[in-house]
């Protein structure tokens, strides 16, 4: 009977393996939480201390090669798999139906041939069918040839399976009947175990963690190289999330570049992202830059919610955000950047403001980041100082059409820090541009 090979069992058998490692790991994560309970319990006695000493000695490098047979296992069958897919076929392959095909393909050169001799003239049709019968002849030996290749070297694909299970069984009948039990004192004895085997143990163990963070290491640094061009901000409340050209990234309509930022937060170093400070204050809320612009996040209660949720903004806890728009004495407005200024909005100017027209709250916004950003120079907006008994206060007009100096007004006053307080907006004229 000759080779054969199933893929459909291939891939029964490599499933049932990762199902035998996953439920092992559980189990084994389990043992070395107990024992990591065990050792860090305020425990102290002779018997207490040497049984922490065992436990750290012995199965410690037990449960290490456990899992790293289980992975042999699950490892071994995915390549025995693979390696079939790779040079052999993707479909099942029988030697037996191959060798009664090839069998087949000779019996037909044969008439193929004979039909050639007896023929008066030249046959180039039975030419080709004889070309084909011999390429057809060719194309199964060497499947063969790779399905012998294969099936020769297949058996060294569980080498290091069996390796490591030799290795664990070894370890288990060390600990197994309590060898290193000693009745006569009370305690454990490590000199009653022969621990030579551990040693391999630790120095697989060892280069699989090098391997694994190498692994990490590449993962980290192709999510970085496809963040580039984009700013990463971490918020003192430890959220994530990116900027680009002063905006946001929206989380939602990008979700594969927060993908590549999962992967390598945790990795970055303090150069590669900006800290975003947040400031909390008494019935007062930090809205983030890029959900439409500084008032066009006033009385949307949606976009701030969305805004807070990704860790860009913050709510004092047991207040809503309409309670927070409707009865705060005040709104903090302060930039993506901590070399911006900030705004206050005093509630009297906020009613105002709820009274515009969506133009106006839209030329009011303008002008207001601007001022945020300093970015009044050059903008066409007249940004000038009060005088009279107004010292200290200074008035931006928004010019648009019609007679006198502007068809609005912002007046505002900034304190020591720079930080910029609105005293006051004038809504009788429109806000056109």
């Amino acid at each position: 009977m000759g080779l054969k090979f199933y893929v459909s069992e291939a891939q029964a058998r490599s499933s049932q393996a990762s199902q035998l490692t996953n439920q092992a790991n559980q189990a084994i994560t389990s043992l070395q939480a107990s024992i990591q309970l065990f050792l860090s319990a305020p425990l102290s006695s002779k018997a207490y201390d040497s049984a922490k000493s065992y436990f750290m000695v012995a199965y410690t490098p037990l449960c290490q090669s456990a899992i790293m047979t289980g992975e042999a296992l699950e490892s071994a069958h995915k390549k025995f798999l693979s390696e079939y897919q790779g040079t052999v076929s993707g479909i099942d392959t029988d030697e037996d139906l191959i060798l009664e095909e090839i069998n087949q393909f000779e019996q037909l050169k044969q008439r193929i041939d004979h039909q050639m001799s007896t023929a008066k003239t030249p046959r180039p049709d039975l030419e080709r069918r004889y070309i084909n019968a011999c390429e057809s002849i060719d194309k199964r030996r060497e499947k063969l040839e790779k399905f012998h290749a294969y099936d020769d070297q297949s058996a060294s694909f569980f080498s290091d399976y069996e390796a490591s299970q030799q290795e664990f069984n070894t370890g288990l009948a060390q600990v197994a009947n309590s060898k290193a039990w000693n009745p006569a004192t009370g305690t454990f004895d490590l000199k009653r175990l022969d621990m030579i085997w551990a040693k391999p143990i630790h120095t697989r163990w060892k280069q699989r963690e090098k391997m694994k963070q190498q692994v990490k290491d590449a993962r980290v640094k192709q999510a970085i190289g496809q963040l580039d061009g984009y700013e990463i901000v971490k918020n003192e409340l430890g959220h994530w999330y990116l900027m680009k050209n002063g905006k946001i990234v929206s989380p939602d309509k990008y979700p594969e570049l927060y993908a590549q930022l999962e992967i390598c937060k945790d990795s970055l170093n303090e150069d590669q992202y900006r800290i975003q400070q947040i400031k909390i204050m008494r019935n007062e809320m930090p809205l983030a830059p890029g959900f439409g612009g500084i008032l066009g996040n006033l009385g949307k209660a949606g976009k701030i919610a969305d805004a807070i949720k990704k860790g860009t903004g913050v709510l004092k806890a047991g207040q809503s955000i309409s309670d927070i728009i409707n009865n705060a004495p005040s709104i903090s407005l302060s930039g993506s950047s901590t070399d911006e200024v900030e705004i206050e909005i005093p509630k009297n100017v906020q009613r105002k403001i709820k009274k515009l027209s969506p133009e106006q709250k839209k030329a009011l916004d303008d002008a207001l980041d601007k001022l945020k950003k300093g970015e009044l120079d050059g903008s066409g907006l007249n940004d000038h100082a009060l005088g009279h008994n107004r010292s200290g206060e200074r008035a931006i007009d928004l010019k648009g059409v019609g007679k006198g100096r502007g068809q609005g007004r912002i007046t505002y006053e900034r304190d020591s820090n720079g930080n910029i307080k609105i005293t006051d907006i004038t809504t009788k004229h429109d806000y056109k541009k």
